[in-house]
């Protein structure tokens, strides 16, 4: 069994096109730019694949989320580290326990405050919803057998 990502980008019609992966991570990693994604916020469904890459493939994972490119073509390494910072204090009440007499209630209350603050932060700048469309389009490419055999449940945005 294998498993292996694939990236689809929404181009300047909307239509959503194939990224090779060993592309995004070059211009991720600073060794080769993307030069037509420069300075742009690009959308990009991120999908994560297990199975044998001939048969009985499946999407194990969908994302909707936004890239953001610097004036070179690269990713954007500040976007990229404020991604990450709010991904981490989006978790930031999950330390909570149930609440106690000895006033930890006011930290978890605060900590709740913080990572929900995280969560909508990060949907707004690194997410985006797409239309039944779009998702179909996206399923259509990346695993046609689940969008023919059942509706999928809305994806949730995690990066």
């Amino acid at each position: 069994m294998s498993v292996w990502r694939r990236y689809l980008v929404k181009d300047v019609t909307g239509r959503l096109v194939d990224l090779p992966s060993s592309l995004l991570d070059r211009a991720d990693d600073g060794t080769a730019p993307l030069p037509h994604f420069a300075g742009r916020c690009v959308e990009l469904v991120a999908a994560v694949i297990v199975g044998d890459r001939k048969t009985h493939a499946r999407v194990t994972e969908l994302a909707f989320t936004k890239m953001y490119f610097d004036q070179m073509g690269y990713v954007d390494a500040a976007k990229r580290e404020r991604m990450i910072r709010l991904m981490l204090e989006s978790c930031a009440d999950r330390r909570c326990t149930p609440p106690r007499r000895d006033g930890r209630h006011e930290d978890c209350a605060r900590l709740s405050r913080r990572a929900g603050a995280a969560r909508d932060q990060l949907i707004r700048e690194f997410g985006w919803e797409p239309k039944p469309d779009e998702r179909d389009a996206a399923l259509s490419r990346l695993d046609p057998a689940r969008l023919r055999a059942t509706r999928p449940e809305p994806a949730r945005t995690l990066h």
